[in-house]
């Protein structure tokens, strides 16, 4: 049988118990009507934010980039074999997805939860966690989570990381709501790009309501159509208004801009127009490099902080973010590099199959 509030709503009931579907808007839409108030009055959703090309870009590059990076545990300087928690957080879920979506929460709220629902029997220790959505997620007046999914939840039981920030959709809602507006204008000026048309009757006997508005309706409807439509001696098209297209042209690029400040990205990262001179980069490794330093570089530092506590991870131990998916350069750069470390002992001929192959060359046999 059919879930009833997912045929009142119009979705399936996967969508509504998903622990992936943002329900944020509907949430928004829902308060908006029920007391009465503009939606631009509330507080602004991961899914408005995400429906910003600028926004919804930079989102992927930041939490995509972080995401594919692997954790490497550590034991003083040296790598040591890490906990299960490192490779693969959640059951039945890919490493790279909890990390991506980690991630996202960081950039839009602020924080992420996760509760423990596996421990290593000698320790204690979590093996497996569990990501709790923050349109799920129920918290107390000091940001601790209390319920996840409407149910109450252990508080030994919860892992929660703190970002580097509250979090875009508190800080840079303003910005996001000018972007959504933008956005809207321009939706509407592709839906219709004729300018404010008045259909003025100069003649004649005066149209009754009833018959303005079938005049009005067939001529939208025939210039929805063809740029082609008539109208009579008795009637004269005036135009009202035309917003400068331009001007719509050159806010859409301005929010852009705005945006990847507020990402804390360069511009190039979501095609926002900028100056060459401001284009320091020039090659891939080098751009990388300036995501890395500049933007990616808190986010990572908070994970593998909280990661390395030690609830997680035993007493001298800690995680780093392996960062050479990001960095390799192109093969020919690559064997350069590499001949000059051989030469200067820096590395082995092992060192480097391991860090092009993933596996020394005495093992792979």
């Amino acid at each position: 049988m059919a879930n009833p509030i997912a045929r009142l709503l119009g979705i399936s009931a996967r969508e509504i118990s998903s622990p992936w579907t943002d329900r944020s808007s509907l949430e928004t839409a829902t308060w908006a009507h029920l007391l009465d108030l503009d939606a631009d009055a509330l507080p602004v959703t991961r899914a408005q934010a995400m429906s910003v090309a600028a926004l919804a870009k930079g989102r992927n590059l930041i939490a995509g980039s972080i995401g594919r990076l692997p954790l490497v545990a550590m034991t003083g300087d040296a790598p040591t074999p890490g906990p299960t928690i490192l490779d693969q957080p959640e059951q039945g879920r890919p490493r790279v997805i909890t990390m991506t979506w980690m991630v996202d929460a960081l950039m839009w709220y602020g924080v992420a939860h996760y509760l423990i629902v596996d421990r290593y029997a000698e320790d204690g220790r979590p093996r497996r966690i569990q990501w709790v959505p923050q349109w799920h997620a129920t918290t107390d007046e000091t940001g601790t989570l209390i319920a996840a999914w409407g149910r109450p939840v252990n508080r030994a039981d919860v892992i929660r990381v703190d970002g580097p920030h509250e979090g875009i959709l508190t800080y840079a809602s303003e910005r996001i709501r000018a972007a959504l507006r933008l956005d809207r204008a321009a939706l509407i000026a592709s839906t219709n790009p004729v300018p404010a048309v008045e259909l003025h009757q100069t003649g004649g006997t005066p149209l009754t309501p009833e018959q303005a508005r079938a005049l009005v309706a067939e001529y939208v409807n025939q210039r929805a159509k063809t740029n082609v439509s008539y109208s009579s001696a008795s009637i004269e098209t005036k135009t009202l208004a035309a917003s400068p297209e331009n001007l719509l042209i050159d806010g859409r690029k301005a929010a852009a801009l705005d945006l990847a400040r507020v990402l804390g990205l360069p511009a190039w990262a979501v095609d926002a127009p900028a100056e060459a001179a401001s284009m320091t980069y020039t090659n891939v490794p080098a751009r990388a490099r300036e995501l890395i330093d500049y933007t990616l570089a808190p986010y990572m530092a908070a994970i593998c902080e909280r990661l390395s506590l030690d609830d997680i991870l035993p007493r001298g131990q800690w995680c780093r973010f392996d960062t050479d998916p990001l960095l390799a350069a192109d093969f020919g750069d690559r064997m350069t590099s590499y001949k000059t470390a051989i030469e200067s002992g820096v590395y082995t001929v092992d060192d480097l199959i391991a860090r092009e192959h993933g596996t020394p060359r005495e093992t792979s046999k």
